[in-house]
């Protein structure tokens, strides 16, 4: 296939809107090594979305690769970091990197940040903060914070500069649902989530300035090919839909599906998303893994 600005603008736009900040546990660096977990039906705990502190490891690292059709646009790192405190709450600091890689940085430059504060509690996002190149203008960078703890009501504050200016209050986000995700604490849930097969849930999660309604079904088990090796799966099926600073459906947006695997052992962590474009399938997979020092 031949690469040109439109199928690898679009493949890294649909990787970033779908996949900007994804996050996970580990498997141990060869494959899955730990025995799976209770199932739902003997923790009713994990049948619940959300349900408990955070399933992350301090220190854990992993590597993804993002491609289009075979060809690789964009690698992900994600780094689970130290505990901090934010306005008197601790919280577990997650770090996303997207940055583009061969063909694709020659029409399509990405290099982009993407930073949760996760509630050690409760595994709720405290804070959003992105920091991503702008699109009309590849040397600008663009800072966004959602003050996720800070909501008064069905409104969210959203402050937003460009390169090194003051941030300005943005538009505040109206939410409909009790809690409001972004796409880091989204996937970190998402590990721990055991219901039934068929199951379904409806969240609204922050990427970037912009929020998505999600509605995922947890399809089932099975065997997943890796470059970690042959791994037992969990498979999710995500359809979204872009919504404005209104809470609704933004115009001229078309809906997104996507699906998740995500390792079924005791770490979770997630191996592969993959979404269908008009110019073949986007895939986000698992390269590589570190451990972390120890889990919360």
């Amino acid at each position: 296939m031949h690469i040109t600005s439109t199928t690898a603008g679009y493949g890294l736009g649909i990787a970033l809107a779908l996949l900007g900040a994804a996050c996970g546990g580990g498997t141990g660096g060869t494959g899955v090594t730990n025995p799976a977990p209770p199932r739902a039906s003997d923790d009713p705990t994990t049948a619940v979305f959300g349900g408990g502190p955070p399933r992350a490891s301090l220190g854990e690292r992993m590597g993804y690769r993002l491609s289009l059709r075979g060809i690789e646009l964009a690698a992900l790192q994600i780094a689970i970091g130290d505990v901090q405190e934010l306005n008197g709450k601790q919280a577990i600091v997650v770090q996303s990197h997207v940055q583009s890689t061969g063909l694709a940085n020659m029409v399509s430059t990405v290099d982009d940040h993407f930073t949760t504060w996760l509630e050690v509690a409760t595994g709720r996002s405290l804070r959003f903060q992105a920091d991503e190149q702008a699109t009309a203008n590849k040397a600008d960078v663009e800072h966004v914070v959602v003050e996720i703890a800070s909501r008064t009501g069905t409104t969210v504050p959203v402050t937003f500069a460009v390169n090194d200016a003051s941030p300005t209050t943005d538009t505040p986000q109206t939410v409909s649902m009790p809690d409001l995700w972004d796409f880091n604490s989204f996937l970190i849930a998402l590990r721990s989530w055991e219901p039934a097969v068929g199951a379904t849930v409806a969240v609204e999660a922050m990427r970037s300035r912009w929020m998505w309604h999600l509605e995922t079904k947890f399809v089932g088990a099975e065997q997943l090919e890796t470059e970690l090796g042959a791994l037992p799966a969990l498979k999710f099926e995500t359809h979204s839909r872009k919504l404005g600073r209104d809470g609704q459906r933004t115009p001229n947006n078309a809906d997104r599906d996507f699906t998740i695997y995500i390792s079924d052992d005791a770490d979770r962590v997630p191996l592969l998303v993959t979404a269908a474009t008009d110019y073949g399938d986007v895939k986000l997979e698992i390269v590589d893994y570190q451990a972390g020092a120890s889990r919360q």
